[in-house]
Formats: structure tokens, C-alpha cells, sequence
């Protein structure tokens, strides 16, 4: 029952200065998940003007992104949450 913009307003605010774009390529429904939700799959871009970001700290930076769903959304991310 979420609309995909409250979900990407809440990937907008998790991921902060590094995160410079965010965009949903992708809306599932059927086989293989549970009736009534949905999958969305979101293309998202970590960049810092002044340096390259290593693995690390992108991970970190995605990972925030991925706590905020959870606990503003209480969305499950796929590949991770069972």
C-alpha cells in the first residue's frame, strides 16, 4: 500500500550528501511474493565531488539507506531480509 514516492522520499533521506540520484526502474507483483505487496527495485548513485568513494564507505552509506526502510517502512530488502 506504499506509494514507490514515499519510498524513494525515505531512500532520499537515508542516503545524504553522498547519495546524488535515486530511481525506480522496476514494480513487481505476482508469483513469488506475498499477495498484497509489491516489489521495487531502485537504481541508486553515491558520488562526493571531492573524492572517489571506496567500497567502504559506500557500503555504509547503503546501509543507512537500507535501516531507514526498515524502520520508517518497515519494507523487507530483497536478497537480505527473509
Amino acid at each position: 500500500e506504499t506509494p514507490a514516492e514515499r519510498v524513494l522520499a525515505e531512500i532520499r533521506a537515508g542516503g545524504g550528501e553522498l547519495l546524488t540520484g535515486a530511481e525506480l526502474f522496476d514494480v513487481y507483483t505476482g508469483d513469488g511474493i506475498p499477495a498484497r505487496t509489491k516489489s521495487l527495485a531502485f537504481a541508486l548513485t553515491y558520488q562526493a565531488l571531492d573524492r572517489t568513494l571506496g567500497e567502504k564507505e559506500i557500503g555504509k552509506a547503503h546501509e543507512k539507506v537500507e535501516g531507514r526502510l526498515r524502520h520508517v517502512l518497515k519494507a523487507q530488502i530483497r536478497g537480505k531480509d527473509a
